[in-house]
């Protein structure tokens, strides 16, 4: 293990075995990491029980998936999908390239059911420094890119497009909406350079700062979704991996 290592272990990893789960005193712990470090990784072993009353005291729920390998699963989403079918869906084996999931909400909660007997790793990479690799012009440029969201209309239970920045500012930090394949067409040569940047910048984080997490039974990561980029790689077809997963929203994680 080396220094750094050290260093993040005891900031990002609540390693616990109390027979007695204290909900609301871990719930501030991990506000209390989340906030600063982006991610925490809850080696405290949880029943499922246990994992949804923190994630209820965390915020309010967006959506509850189950994340599986399920060809047929795989096949009705994209056959439910009016726009970009093949683009990627949680049952698949597939990689999934590093992206964010639905801006609207702050926290993403993946709760570890069974794992990969050979991988499935959650792999993270952190745009806090984002203000330190573009200059402010850049960045306005980029708040300029748009990103494709599709929603369900309650009524006629049709997909619409909504669009969302790749870049926004938010008080002193920038929020990161980041999904590879809904990317719009850039408008001009100045927004075409720096997404290229912006990939740029993404495969440098992945070769040089790639924070890699791979949950066991009843363990569980929460992570800021408005800053962590988030992954995985390719799983056999037949792979047992099954985690919960918990979109929140919570005004806590705003700033």
């Amino acid at each position: 293990m080396d220094n750094h290592e050290k260093l993040q272990k005891p900031k990002t990893l609540i390693d616990g075995h109390n027979d007695a789960i204290d909900i609301d005193a871990l719930s501030a712990e991990i506000f209390k990491i989340i906030k600063v470090h982006g991610f925490v990784h809850i080696k405290q072993p949880l029943s499922q029980n246990a994992y949804e009353a923190l994630v209820h005291r965390l915020g309010s729920i967006e959506l509850r998936t189950d994340i599986v390998v399920d060809a047929k699963l795989k096949q009705l989403q994209q056959m439910s999908r009016n726009y970009k079918r093949n683009r990627p869906v949680v049952y698949q084996a597939a990689s999934l390239a590093f992206h964010t999931d639905t801006p609207t909400c702050d926290v993403l909660g993946w709760y570890c059911v069974e794992q990969d007997e050979v991988d499935g790793a959650s792999l993270l990479l952190d745009t806090r420094d984002i203000g330190d690799y573009f200059t402010l012009a850049e960045l306005s440029v980029l708040s300029g890119v748009n990103v494709s969201r599709m929603i369900r209309n309650p009524s006629s239970n049709e997909e619409e497009v909504v669009y969302y920045p790749l870049i926004s500012k938010n008080n002193a930090t920038y929020r990161v909406f980041y999904v590879p394949w809904n990317l719009s067409n850039p408008c001009n040569r100045e927004q075409t350079a720096l997404l290229e940047k912006f990939s740029e910048y993404v495969v440098h984080k992945q070769k040089t700062q790639l924070i890699t997490i791979r949950l066991a039974p009843k363990e569980c990561l929460f992570i800021h979704n408005h800053r962590m980029l988030h992954s995985r790689g390719k799983l056999p077809e037949n792979s047992r991996r099954h985690l919960i997963r918990y979109y929140i929203s919570s005004s806590c994680f705003i700033s």
